[in-house]
C-alpha cells in the first residue's frame, strides 16, 4: 500500500509511515537498560542510533548504526530481527554516513574526517563481503542515490551533484554549480531564479539529500531551503520550497527549514529529517 520506513537515530528504532505521512509502527527499539551503545551485546534485539536503511529483499535490510559506526544485515520478521553480518569501519577517522543498493551490491558511503573526502565501499549485498572501493572526488557528501548503472552524490562543499558508474568508480558527470542569489554574472539567467530570490535554478546552495528515479534527479539544499527537481541531464524542472511564505505559520507548524534525506516512493517524494528531528516528514506529490 505504499509508505516509507525511516531509521530513527534519536529513538533507536525503525519507523513506518503511511502514504499520507502518518506514523503507523515503531520497530526494534533497543532495550532500555542499555545506555552505552558500545556495550550492547551483538546478539541483542535492539538497534543503536540507526540513521540509514537499504532494503535487500527476501525480508532483509542493511541498517547503519551511526554511533557504533557499523552496518548490520537484519532479517525482518514479525517485528523482530536477527543480526546476520556486521561491516565495521575500515579505519579510525572514517565515518559511515549512508547506504544504497545497486544490483547485487551494497554501496557504503564513508566520510574521511581527516581529509574531508568521501569513499564508497562496495560490498556483496547478500554476504557483506568487500569487493572494492572508489571515491576521493567528492567532499563532505552524506547522502547518495543509486539509479541504474550510476550512483549520485550530493557534494555540499563544491555545491554540485556528481555521478559515478559504480561498476568501475569512474566520475562520469558533474551536474550544477555553486550559486548565489547575489550572482549577477549572467544577466540572461535572471529569469531562472525561483520565486524567493534564491540561487538560480540548476545551481545549488549546499546540496544535501538526493533521490533519483523515473528519469529525474531530486536534490534538497540545506542553505537553499528548497528541493530542486532536474532531468538526468541537469535541466531544472521544478522547485519545491521547504518553508512557506508565512513566517508565523512556519513557526507554528515547525515546517522543516534544513532538509534531511530524500526518498522516492511511487508518485510521492518524501523529505525526511533533519537528523535531530527524523520524525518530521513532508510528503510531496511528484511532477
Amino acid at each position: 500500500g505504499g509508505g516509507v520506513v525511516i531509521a530513527d537515530y534519536e529513538c533507536g528504532d525503525l519507523k513506518v509511515f503511511s502514504p499520507q505521512g502518518e506514523q503507523v509502527q515503531a520497530l526494534f527499539r533497543p532495550f532500555a537498560g542499555w545506555k552505552d551503545a558500545t556495550r550492547l551485546p551483538e546478539h541483542s534485539g535492539g538497534l543503536w542510533t540507526p540513521s540509514a536503511i537499504a532494503f535487500v529483499g527476501n525480508g532483509t535490510a542493511w541498517v547503519l548504526e551511526s554511533d557504533r559506526n557499523q552496518v548490520v544485515l537484519l532479517r525482518l520478521a514479525k517485528w523482530k530481527f536477527r543480526r546476520i553480518k556486521v561491516f565495521r569501519r575500515p579505519r579510525p577517522g572514517v565515518e559511515i554516513v549512508d547506504l544504497a543498493v545497486a544490483d547485487d551490491e551494497l554501496l557504503v558511503l564513508c566520510l574521511d574526517h581527516g581529509s574531508g573526502e568521501n569513499i564508497i565501499k562496495v560490498l556483496d549485498k547478500a554476504s557483506g563481503e568487500f569487493r572494492r572501493e572508489f571515491g576521493n572526488e567528492s567532499v563532505g557528501a552524506e547522502c547518495m542515490a543509486a539509479y541504474g548503472a550510476h550512483v549520485y552524490l550530493a557534494d555540499p562543499y563544491n555545491h554540485v551533484v556528481k555521478m559515478f558508474t559504480h561498476a568501475d568508480g569512474v566520475l562520469r558527470k558533474i551536474i550544477g554549480r555553486q550559486g548565489s542569489p547575489d550572482d549577477e554574472s549572467d544577466d540572461e539567467c535572471d529569469d531562472k531564479s525561483d520565486e524567493r530570490g534564491s540561487t538560480r535554478l540548476g545551481e545549488f546552495n549546499e546540496p544535501y539529500g538526493i533521490a533519483v528515479g523515473n528519469g529525474q534527479i531530486i536534490v534538497s539544499e540545506n542553505a537553499g531551503q528548497r528541493i530542486q527537481v532536474l532531468s538526468l541531464e541537469g535541466e531544472p524542472l521544478q522547485v519545491i520550497p521547504l518553508i512557506k511564505d508565512d513566517a508565523a505559520e512556519n513557526a507554528m507548524t515547525g515546517r522543516v527549514q534544513i532538509a534531511g534525506g530524500l526518498c522516492l516512493e511511487e508518485k510521492r517524494l518524501w523529505c525526511l529529517g533533519p537528523l535531530w528531528n527524523p520524525n518530521h516528514v513532508d510528503v510531496f506529490v511528484r511532477i
